[in-house]
């Protein structure tokens, strides 16, 4: 009994803490905001967002802000609200093939004058249609990127001759010269190793003598490189030290005093999601039935477990292979197969060691569902374009044909088991599929990225369908991750055409 106490105790205890970051972070979010006002436009074909300054009333300088691959103008807010809380019009828009934009991107990456070539001339459309906008000041445009988006925008700015200022943020560019662009800051995550080699290289260009931090001047061309402390190829976009550098490089340009304030919303984002992940087992606990644990499934003995993650491989990898150019988006189809086909052949090797389905728990079930549904729109709201809207909403359909067997073979084949089969089951996944992309890839390569977004997926929604299986059993996990396994991936991975 006093044990039973303790449980229910530190279950009210983490309900509280994760109530208390949500709300926390939701008024970190809000306050960040600063009184800057968001409206959603299409621009020349393209969805985006507008922030405008405080006092909206006087016309402001335009600043255009481009992401980095498999990101989205979501992604970007905190340089959006920095900039125009500092009295610039911004406009943050999404690349075609990425977040809301479900145009196809041309699968021809490897020549200049292919995918590059179609961005370019979609930064230009863009950045001639914002002008137009109500408040956005004639004269100079300030353009800012990340990652691929700094050679996009380089590259664009090319044929935007009053480009003022070029904010490059974990940048690779083989456009830039001693020359141009004229004005050019460039920062580095400080765990970026090459790319801040990248940076100090191209700075060198105009001044070989100077270092990170220093303003490198000569015949009218001004570059800088720093580095943001303790940050990565993401934390690099919300740390306040690229922020207000940022915003201080693009004043100065525009001929305005630099300073105001950064809107670092990073561990608000962070503190949101995660109080969001934290609440769910104190929910699950109060769901009708699900209180006392079902009997897990047999645990495969280690013969038959191994050869749950050896012999999916050759099936789903020639399954993947086979069907490599079909579908109408680059890969889809396939690694709708490969998932398909290696849960199949594990869902076969399991039942020979035992394993049969159990019944739905529905109650749980719909938590499940509902819960991620939160956490999705939470992360598409803070984060990330995590919505599957457009072409992506038939894509989930056709992946969650593949994730269905894929997820309930995954969450049976971890109920029950200690943490290294857990690991190294999700890794032999990883190797398979990671392979089977390497042997073909000029169509399959384009989706390289669903490699981390698998990873993600069992930190955030493996933990909720882990906690739902010791509550209601591996076949109500099972099903309610399928759903978020295929809604992960049509979500998050760029669009591209078939070669």
């Amino acid at each position: 009994m006093r044990g039973a106490r303790i449980t229910a105790a530190w279950r009210i205890g983490l309900g509280l803490l994760a109530a208390g970051l949500v709300v926390l972070s939701l008024w970190q979010l809000r306050t960040a905001h600063g009184g800057t006002v968001q409206a959603k436009v299409t621009l020349a074909g393209s969805p985006a967002t507008v922030y405008r300054p405080p006092d909206a009333k006087r016309e402001a300088p335009l600043v255009v802000v481009a992401h980095g691959f498999a990101g989205s103008r979501r992604m970007m807010q905190s340089l959006s609200l920095t900039l125009a809380r500092s009295g610039f019009l911004v406009v943050a828009f999404d690349f075609i093939g990425h977040g809301r934009d479900d145009r196809l991107l041309s699968p021809d990456v490897a020549r200049i004058e292919g995918t590059t070539a179609q961005l370019v001339r979609q930064t230009q459309a863009v950045i001639e249609a914002a002008r137009g906008l109500d408040g956005a000041a004639a004269g100079p445009v300030a353009l800012l990127g990340h990652s691929m988006a700094t050679d996009v925008v380089i590259r664009a700015a090319r044929g935007v001759p009053d480009t003022a200022a070029i904010v490059a943020i974990s940048m690779y560019s083989d456009a830039v010269t001693a020359r141009f662009p004229e004005r050019l800051l460039i920062v580095s995550g400080a765990w970026e190793g090459r790319l801040r080699k990248v940076g100090l290289r191209l700075l060198h260009q105009v001044d070989p003598a100077l270092g990170e931090g220093e303003t490198a001047r000569a015949e009218g061309v001004l570059r800088r490189a720093i580095a943001a402390p303790r940050t990565e190829h993401v934390g690099v976009l919300y740390s306040p030290v690229t922020l207000a550098a940022a915003r201080d490089w693009i004043a100065q340009a525009m001929g305005r005093a630099p300073g105001g304030p950064v809107a670092a919303i990073g561990w608000p984002v962070l503190g949101l999601l995660a109080g969001l992940v934290l609440a769910f087992p104190a929910l699950l606990h109060a769901v009708p039935g699900a209180a006392a644990p079902p009997a897990p499934g047999p645990v495969p003995p280690r013969g038959r477990f191994l050869a749950a993650l050896a012999l999916p491989v050759l099936p789903a990898a020639t399954a993947m292979l086979a069907l490599a150019g079909q579908g109408p988006v680059a890969g889809m189809v396939p690694l709708a197969a490969f998932l398909g086909v290696w849960g199949a052949v594990q869902l076969a090797v399991l039942r020979g060691a035992g394993w049969r389905p159990g019944r739905a728990h529905w109650p749980a079930l719909g938590l499940l569902l509902v819960w991620g549904l939160v956490f999705a729109l939470a992360l598409d709201r803070a984060g990330s374009a995590f919505v599957p809207a457009g072409i992506r909403g038939p894509l989930m359909l056709l992946l969650l044909i593949g994730a269905l067997p894929f997820a309930l073979a995954d969450t049976a084949l971890a109920q029950g088991a200690p943490l290294w089969r857990r690991v190294v089951s999700r890794l032999a996944v990883l190797g398979a599929l990671g392979g089977t992309i390497m042997a073909a890839p000029g169509t399959l390569g384009l989706i390289f990225t669903v490699l981390p977004v698998l990873v993600l997926f069992w930190l955030v929604y493996g933990s909720f369908g882990r906690w739902t299986a010791m509550r209601a059993g591996a076949t109500t996990a099972g099903l309610g991750s399928a759903v978020a396994l295929a809604w992960a991936l049509a979500a998050s991975t760029p669009l591209f055409a078939l070669p």
